[in-house]
Parts: structure tokens; C-alpha cells; sequence
């Protein structure tokens, strides 16, 4: 397996012959996250301008539901239109390593959207109930310590609950980092996906957990290796420049961490794709 330094080499050499489509590829994720941000800021000023019908919302729906409201818009809105656009970046990067024809892949992208949004959501979704799920038990202990300190008092606790409040404390530190473990563990689902779309989400999931077994501090240390760039970046160098080289690091690093199951399907693909429309034609 590469070092960190062998595959900064790397990527350098890569980000110097692509240079260009990585900040189109960063400029573009900034306009998707500008338009989510936009469109919630223009509802909220909506919500506040007291006119019909949205002074009538914010006279009789209670607040929580105006809250939940948000929330779920947001949620969709992030899982309608961020992931997907994530999941195109993502595929252009794992192009740049293989040097293909970005051009034939975004042809590819647009004659087959549905398929590939279909399949970013659900990925995302699967991902996104696995780590909600193992974080519950870190969350009820967390709300036992929460009462414990902040609505029952501390000095008014009896020894039973004194016990019970440091058992819940211990318990939340040690879940929530075995949480942590686990979110690491599932970092090779979206690239395990993105190389093979068809494949089932919980299969990925579960490659992704047996090829990462041992190997947390390995990736622990590649983004503190590449942590200097980030940091650097807001005093010296341009963000759409160092956020495509960190992209491609981590795509050199991810197909280190797969090895022998680094299997792109997306050529094959995009060449059955090809001659079907060429048939048509």
C-alpha cells in the first residue's frame, strides 16, 4: 500500500493534468450548495413577510411542526440535490484516476439521470439509517446524563441514580467512539457503489466494514496528513484549487484501501449504453 507522500506524489501529477476540470468540478458543488442554501434563506423570508398564506402558518401551526417543516424540506432538498451532484463528482474523480473521457461520462450522466439519482439516494439513505440506528443507544444514555445533570441536579441525585448517571456517562463516551469506528468502517460504501451501481447497498456496507477492519488509523492519518492543505488553503492557496487535489488524495487513497475489489463497471456500462443508441439511431 502506498504512503501518504507517495500518493500526494501522485495526485499531484494527476491535479496538474486536471487541473482545470477540478475547479469546474468545485465550482459547481459550490453553485448546488448556494442554490440549497438560497432557496431556504427565500422561504425564511417568505415565512417572514406576513403575507397570505404565511401569516395564517405562522398564526395557527405550532412551532414545532414549523420546525419539523424545515427540517424534513431540508432533508430533501440535501438528499434531491446534493447527493446526487455528490455522487457525479465522485464519479468524475474515480475518471481522473483512470484517465477516462469525462465528456462520454457526463453524455452518460444525462441520458441515464434517474438511474444514477436513484441509486446515489438510496445509498445515501441506507447510510444515513445504519449509523442513526447504532448512534441510538449513545443518544438514550446521552438524554439519561442530560437529565441527570441539567433538570434533576447533580447534588439532589440519590446514590442508586449517582451510579446509574455515571454507568449511562461511560456508556455514551465508549458507544459514541465504537459509532465513530464504525462510521470509518462504512467510508468505502459510496466509492464500492459508485464503481459498481448495481450492486446491493447492505452488501457494500458490509465489503466496506471487512476491508476497513484495521485500518481506521490508516485513514485517520491520511486526512491529518492532508489537514495542513485544508488549513492552508484559507491563508495562501485558492479553495477551488486545494479541495480538488485533497478529492483525488482521497480517491488514491480509497482504491488503495480496495485493492483487488477496485472493479469499475462504469466503462462496460457506458460502452453497452453506446451501441444501444447507436442501434436506435
Amino acid at each position: 500500500m502506498m504512503t501518504d507522500r507517495q500518493i500526494a506524489e501522485k495526485a499531484r501529477a494527476i491535479h496538474r493534468h486536471y487541473w482545470g476540470l477540478g475547479i469546474a468540478l468545485h465550482f459547481y458543488l459550490m453553485f448546488v450548495v448556494i442554490l440549497i442554501v438560497a432557496t431556504t434563506r427565500v422561504l425564511t423570508l417568505l415565512y417572514k413577510s406576513q403575507t397570505p398564506p404565511f401569516n395564517y402558518i405562522k398564526q395557527y401551526v405550532p412551532k414545532m411542526t414549523r420546525y419539523a417543516f424545515v427540517v424534513i424540506v431540508g432533508g430533501v432538498m440535501i438528499f434531491c440535490i446534493l447527493v446526487p451532484a455528490m455522487y457525479m463528482l465522485r464519479r468524475y474523480y474515480i475518471g481522473m484516476l483512470s484517465h477516462y473521457r469525462i465528456s462520454t461520462t457526463r453524455q452518460y450522466f444525462g441520458a441515464n439521470l434517474p438511474f444514477t439519482n436513484k441509486v446515489s439516494i438510496r445509498c445515501a439513505a441506507v447510510m444515513l439509517f445504519l449509523k442513526v440506528c447504532t448512534l441510538l443507544p449513545a443518544m438514550i444514555s446521552a438524554y439519561i446524563v442530560y437529565r441527570c445533570i441539567f433538570v434533576s441536579r447533580l447534588e439532589n441525585l440519590s446514590k442508586f441514580v449517582l451510579i446509574a448517571f455515571m454507568l449511562a456517562l461511560g456508556f455514551t463516551i465508549i458507544w459514541f467512539v465504537l459509532w465513530i469506528k464504525y462510521c470509518i468502517s462504512l467510508c468505502l460504501t459510496k466509492y464500492i457503489v459508485t464503481l459498481s451501481p448495481k450492486m446491493n447497498i447492505f452488501d457494500a456496507c458490509d465489503l466496506s466494514c471487512r476491508l476497513m477492519d484495521s485500518k481506521h488509523l490508516r485513514y485517520v492519518m491520511f486526512w491529518l496528513y492532508n489537514a495542513r492543505y485544508l488549513v492552508l488553503c484559507v491563508f495562501l492557496f485558492p479553495v477551488s484549487i486545494v479541495v480538488p487535489y485533497v478529492k483525488i488524495s482521497h480517491t488514491l487513497l480509497v482504491k488503495e484501501l480496495l485493492g483487488q475489489y477496485w472493479q469499475d463497471k462504469y466503462p462496460l456500462m457506458i460502452e453497452r449504453w453506446k451501441r444501444r443508441s447507436a442501434a436506435h439511431i
